[in-house]
């Protein structure tokens, strides 16, 4: 079933009761046979209609809440019982009432121009059996009502709890992405300091830039695309101090991501392993990314030289791409795609995501 907002609910739950007054309103107008019918006529048989009316909002904004719900059922039934009794009641001495009032008004008119009335009147008994089956229709119509809305509210909470789940596991996958990508971004700089102290330096100073993001821009849900694009700029720029002139980095970015959003640090993960995946002290090595948008769709291609940790230098190893993969079910269920490659000793993701 497709969300309904709370506010288009509480609008069609108002229009329902719109609805059933403008029909109680219209009874009396459809039940004479005279083609008008005075002001006095119209609000003494309107008296009938209104008991509906209490029988009904007696059962919405009480019986039911305190006593169906709790399934307390034959006080429920007991409590209509003797609430269609004193309104049967009620509307027979009304009835009587105005039966007299309108035999004194009418009696010698009726008398004089048709002689001795013999119009059929429905019997006691009839009419006491009509009204207790239109009010047991009436509490049907008011228990339809009543648990259709308490449905919709159950199913308010069970998403608004489902959301705050949702608001609590992604701050937790951040809390891990950041120490993670923290870590092994100091471990770089602690590799610098020993080669050389002026990159060192510098990579100080890009990962000011990289942890003024983290800290004040990276905290809602979807961020600017222009801005995590400038992120990975910085961050590539860093790593690539520290590589050897056997290392070939080639990125190619969209220069113009105005009026796209998408979740931050959603592709840092996937760097952070080609970098530490796929560079080779000695050996040539390579690093290409790519990131295009078309129609709306984010393709982001990064392929690299495979070249393994040993199993005695796998810290941290395998957390970014498990996060990753995480936040992609939570973030954009149904809606992106992930696929990995191996071949010929290169290593190929391919992530696609629907903006």
């Amino acid at each position: 079933m497709e969300y309904i907002s709370k506010k288009t609910r509480k609008l069609s739950i108002i229009g329902v009761h719109i609805l059933g007054w403008s029909f109680v309103l219209a009874m009396p107008l459809l039940s004479v046979n005279n083609a008008t019918i005075s002001l006095g006529q119209y609000l003494r048989t309107l008296t009938f209609p209104l008991f509906f009316g209490l029988v009904f909002y007696a059962n919405y904004f009480f019986l039911i809440k305190v006593f169906l719900f709790t399934k307390r059922l034959f006080i429920f039934f007991t409590a209509n019982i003797v609430l269609y009794s004193l309104c049967i009641i009620s509307m027979e001495f009304r009835r009587q009432q105005m039966m007299r009032n309108q035999f004194h008004e009418t009696a010698f008119q009726h008398v004089r121009e048709n002689g001795v009335s013999r119009s059929h009147h429905p019997s006691q008994t009839e009419m006491i059996l009509r009204a207790f089956f239109g009010f047991a229709l009436t509490t049907g119509a008011s228990v339809a009502i009543r648990t259709t809305t308490k449905w919709f509210r159950s199913q308010d909470i069970l998403r608004d709890l489902e959301r705050e789940h949702l608001k609590s596991e992604l701050a937790n996958l951040k809390n891990q992405l950041n120490p993670h990508f923290l870590f092994n971004t100091l471990n770089n700089i602690y590799g610098l300091i020993i080669v050389n102290q002026d990159k060192a330096q510098e990579a100080v100073h890009q990962l000011s830039k990289l942890m003024r993001y983290l800290l004040y821009e990276s905290n809602e849900k979807f961020v600017s695309l222009t801005r995590e694009v400038e992120f990975m700029h910085h961050y590539i720029d860093l790593m690539k101090l520290r590589v050897n002139t056997n290392v070939h980095v080639s990125y190619k970015f969209p220069s113009d991501c105005r009026g796209y959003m998408i979740a931050p640090l959603l592709f840092i993960s996937l760097i952070e392993n080609s970098f530490k995946h796929g560079i080779s002290p000695n050996k040539p090595s390579e690093i290409n990314m790519t990131m295009s948008i078309s129609e709306g769709r984010l393709v982001f291609i990064i392929m690299n030289t495979s070249f393994p940790k040993r199993d005695n230098d796998r810290s941290g190893s395998g957390i970014g791409l498990e996060n990753l993969e995480k936040r992609l079910r939570l973030l954009y269920p149904g809606s992106h795609s992930m696929n990995i490659n191996t071949a010929h000793f290169y290593y190929q993701t391919i992530l696609t995501v629907n903006l």
